[in-house]
This record gives C-alpha cells, sequence and structure tokens, in this order.
C-alpha cells in the first residue's frame, strides 16, 4: 500500500468531502466503488457531491424540536408534499413563553358542520398547557367527545363553574365520570349529580323537611336512621329463609338418588307426601316397609347390618338397619346417609323457638287454672334419644343466638337506653333456653341409658360425665331398695351384685377414662362396696357406718 496522500484515490476523496460529510457515512458510500475504474469513480464523485450540497444547506438551519420541517400542525397533516421544508423563518415564533403548537380537534361523524374550530395549546410561563382559541359551545362539544356518558347540563354547569377552563373541567369530569361507573346498576340509566359540599355524600335522608338544626333534632334524626338501618336488615333477614318447596325438593332428590334402584320417584314422594314432609319420618316408613320381620342369617348381609351397628346400634334397631339395606340395593354406603338423616333431625327454626309470649292473665282467687295432660311432668325416662338430643342443640343454640343479641343490645344501650331492656330481656330469654337445654341433655342422657341398659347391668356409654355421675347414684339406690328385706339378712345379698359399664376411655381425648373414676368416687363417698375393674365397676353392697 502507498503512503503518498496522491497516489491514494481514497484518502484524497476523504479529505475532500469529510467533512461536512460523516466519515462513516463517506467509508459506507465509497465501498459500494471501484476505485480504480474511472467511470466507478466519477459516478462516486457526483454522489458525494450531492450529499455534500445537502450537508452544507442543513448545517445553517437551526434545531426543530417538532420534526415538522418548520410547517405548523395543520400545515404539516395536509401538506401534499411540494412545500418546501426550508421556509419556515417567516412564520415560526420564537419565543419559548408562548411556544404553540396547532391542533385539530379529532371528530367522530360526517357532518362539517359540527366540528369544533381550530384550537391550540400554548404553554404557560409555569410550565402548564393551556387550551385556547375554541368558544363555550365548542369546549362544551370537545368534553362532550371526550365523556360520553355525562349529560350535556353537567359539561355546561361544570364549565360555567370552572371558569370555561377546559383543563380544571376535565379533573372535575373526570371524577364524576369515576363515580358514574361505581354507581350505575343494572339496566338503569345512571345520571350524574355534582355533590355539593357535605350534603352530596351524605346518607338517604328521611321523607319530609326539618327545619330546626338543633343539636336535640341532630340526635333524634340519627337514631331515626339508624332504627331505619336496623329494621331494614331485619327485613332482608327475613326474605333469606328457606323456601318450604325447596326444602321438600332437596328431600325427595336426597331420598330418591339413594334407593332409586329399588324405589320408585313416585313411590317416595307418596311416602313423603303422607308423613307430613318430614325426611327422617319417610325414611322410617320406607325402612320398616321392607323391613323383614325375623333377622337374615345370610353371612353378607349380617356384615353389613354389623358395620351399620357399629354407629347406630343404641339409636336404630337391627331390622330396621336391614330395612336400610333392602331399599338401597345393599349399598352400605347409601343406608348410613340414609341412617343419619332419619337420626339426626334438623333444628327447627329460631323463629319457632324463640317467641315472646304475653304474661298469664290475673286470676280470681276463687278460680283455679286448668292444666292439660301435656303439661304434667314426665315421670318416665324419654326413650327417644334422638328427637330430645336434637332439641337440646335446639335450646342451646336458641340460648347463644339470644346471649349475643344481649351483648349488642348492652353495647347499644351506652347511647341509647331503651336498649337497656332489650338487653335484660335476651338475656332472660337466653337463660331459659340454657335451663331447657340442660333439662332436654339430661332426658337424652337417661333414654340413652335406657336403651342400652338391664336391670343388673348400667351401660353409660356415650353419656357425659355430669350425667354418668348422676344416673348411677339413682340407679344404685333403686337396686338396692329393690333388694327389698333380703339386704338385712346375713349372706341375703351373697351373689348378687350391679354392674357399672363406664368403658376404658380409649375413645377419650388422651385415652384416659374420666367417667370411671368419677363415679367410682361418688360411690366410695357415698359408702358403697365397689369393686374396680376394667371399664367395669361393681357395687357388691353397703359398707356398714361405724
Amino acid at each position: 500500500m502507498v503512503d503518498d496522500n496522491k497516489d491514494n484515490p481514497l484518502q484524497e476523496l476523504q479529505n475532500a468531502y469529510c467533512p461536512p460529510l460523516d466519515t462513516a457515512l463517506f467509508s459506507a458510500i465509497s465501498s459500494d466503488f471501484d476505485l480504480t475504474d474511472p467511470a466507478s469513480l466519477e459516478q462516486l464523485k457526483d454522489t458525494l457531491d450531492a450529499l455534500r450540497v445537502t450537508a452544507e444547506e442543513q448545517q445553517d438551519l437551526p434545531f426543530d424540536p417538532s420534526g415538522t420541517g418548520g410547517l405548523s400542525l395543520t400545515e404539516a397533516v395536509y401538506n401534499d408534499g411540494n412545500t418546501s421544508r426550508n421556509d419556515t423563518n417567516g412564520s415560526r415564533e420564537t419565543d419559548i413563553t408562548s411556544l404553540a403548537s396547532d391542533l385539530s380537534s379529532v371528530f367522530i361523524g360526517s357532518d362539517d358542520s359540527k366540528r369544533p374550530g381550530i384550537g391550540g395549546y400554548i404553554i404557560n410561563p409555569e410550565g402548564s398547557l393551556s387550551l385556547t382559541g375554541l368558544t363555550a359551545e365548542e369546549k362544551t362539544s370537545y368534553l362532550s367527545e371526550m365523556f360520553p356518558s355525562v349529560t350535556q347540563y353537567t359539561i355546561k354547569h361544570t364549565l360555567a363553574k370552572c371558569d370555561y377552563d377546559v383543563d380544571r373541567s376535565m379533573d372535575v369530569l373526570l371524577n364524576l365520570a369515576f363515580f358514574d361507573s361505581q354507581c350505575a346498576t343494572g339496566d338503569e340509566e345512571s345520571t350524574v349529580f355534582i355533590p355539593k359540599g357535605v350534603d352530596g355524600f351524605s346518607s338517604p335522608s328521611t321523607n319530609g323537611k326539618r327545619k330546626g338544626k338543633s343539636k336535640r333534632a341532630k340526635i333524634k334524626n340519627s337514631r331515626e336512621v339508624s332504627n331505619h338501618r336496623t329494621l331494614s336488615d331485619s327485613a332482608q333477614d327475613n326474605t333469606t329463609k328457606t323456601n318450604k318447596w325447596d326444602a321438600a325438593k332437596q328431600d325427595l332428590e336426597f331420598i330418591h338418588s339413594r334407593t332409586s334402584s329399588v324405589l320408585k320417584k313416585e313411590t317416595v314422594a307418596s311416602a313423603y307426601h303422607k308423613n307430613h314432609a318430614s325426611c327422617s319420618e319417610t325414611i322410617r316408613f320406607l325402612a320398616t316397609c321392607h323391613a323383614p320381620t325375623n333377622a337374615s342369617e345370610d353371612a353378607v348381609i349380617v356384615s353389613q347390618v354389623a358395620e351399620l351397628a357399629q354407629e347406630f346400634s343404641t339409636v336404630v334397631p337391627p331390622t330396621i338397619m336391614e330395612g336400610l339395606l333392602n331399599i338401597t340395593g345393599h349399598s352400605v354406603s347409601a343406608a348410613n346417609e340414609l341412617a343419619r338423616a332419619m337420626v339426626f333431625r334438623p333444628i327447627p327454626q329460631l323463629s319457632d323457638i324463640i317467641r315472646i309470649n304475653a304474661p298469664a292473665p290475673i286470676l280470681d282467687e276463687n278460680e283455679a287454672p286448668k292444666r292439660s295432660p301435656a303439661a304434667v311432668q314426665r315421670t318416665t325416662p324419654n326413650n327417644n334419644y334422638s328427637a330430645v338430643q336434637s332439641m337440646a342443640e335446639s335450646h342451646f343454640a336458641a340460648g347463644s343466638i339470644a346471649f349475643t343479641q344481649a351483648s349488642s343490645a348492652y353495647r347499644r344501650s351506652k347511647s341509647d337506653r331503651l336498649m337497656g331492656g332489650a338487653a335484660a330481656y335476651y338475656a332472660s330469654v337466653g337463660r331459659d333456653h340454657l335451663e331447657r337445654a340442660k333439662r332436654e341433655a339430661s332426658a337424652a342422657a337417661d333414654g340413652l341409658v335406657n336403651s342400652q341398659s338391664t336391670a343388673d347391668v348400667l351401660d353409660l356409654h356415650g353419656v357425659s360425665v355430669h350425667d354418668g355421675v348422676r344416673i348411677a347414684n339413682n340407679r344404685v339406690c333403686q337396686w338396692w331398695e329393690d333388694l327389698g328385706d333380703a339386704k338385712y339378712v346375713i349372706g341375703g345379698t351373697a351373689g348378687r351384685s350391679y354392674k357399672i359399664i363406664t368403658g376404658a376411655g380409649r375413645h377419650s381425648r388422651d385415652g384416659t377414662s374420666r367417667l370411671g373414676p368419677a363415679v367410682g368416687k361418688m360411690l366410695a363417698r357415698e359408702g358403697w362396696k365397689v369393686e374396680v375393674g376394667e371399664g367395669v365397676l361393681t357395687v357388691t353392697g353397703k359398707r356398714r357406718s361405724k
């Protein structure tokens, strides 16, 4: 390679054209030509001459940040391509504080008569933009296109309130459009109203106008609003009650879905209406109709009945269990579900339990209240364990709700003294239901023990410690009294004993029996001779007092 620039045509061309051309641009263009060919070299010089003229012209031009070549926005949009980009000096403003750029409002539609005029955004000295050059009607039209959900009256009112400042009006209308989208419900047409002070955000007022503005009137008004809300809430709660027709339909679907292989839907519906629309009674009726007279000796059926008896042996007889298997096509899972629905009855409605009854009328001294047979206290234990247990759970639930309402009323009584009476009433109702629940639970425990005990054996499985101690004390005393005079004769009670089955406690939380030790301590404290075994206490007599 020759070092002399005269012998290097590429270096000569670079020194001649750079600047004003850029070196990188020169290298990119010269690489496309063959410098050893005179014709190609002349063609390269012509190209570089044209580029140098253009570059020298643009070096003298100032910087144009708009990118439109000095044309206004309107001229740039509608330019046909024949206007020179250099014709800029006579029409452009150079004052930065009033730099303007033309804009044409976008209008959707074909009617040019409704098209707003040309406006402009000017940059204020503080740097904010301001739309100018539009009349009041054109500003209204411009905002109506931007906020179609806002009414025309609201836009005009907002413009007037903001001194026809479009930017300030946009801020207000944006908030209104947001509230409109949040408050629109259903198919109803929502109308946007401008909130006027605090009244625009206040809760709905009651009908009628109040002229007084005293403190007492305000307090009374607030109480009326709170009472109105309480009544409306209670009305909504009443509407959420279970529909009886829907409940009946669900009961029929529940029974038929598990007996469809054996029973028709019409048969199930007939039995359901015959048993007063009671799901548990319908299941019991169908199981009884398909139950055998004597227990089956089939090994498969015996094993299925034994599987059901693990959970329902104390409340469902074996023949009814076999009847449940017959109507379910010997499906143990379906029979188990029907047995649960038959035993565990639904809790009654609280409206049927919690009632406000008027006090009994005062009778004269010579009048005596007549007692109905149902009011006589029962002396025999109730053997229907499931029904009594369901009633006890109902009273427990009602008592809990009553105490919750009493607590709520007590808290509200600090601001409303009338709620103190409501708190006392609900507390009284809760205590009444709690007492009834305890009585029903004790009756249910008595019925369960009666169904699984004999004259000389007391089975306390499934009862609480409190009820177990009470029942054991009563039954041991009754057994001792039934012995008669034989207990006073020497050797008269030999071979006679009373067994109390308490269980080993394997089903307890920690595997330790709590019922057995409690019953044993009670018997020892009462002076009975007790022999302690594994899960069994045997009473052989009474110790002689010293």
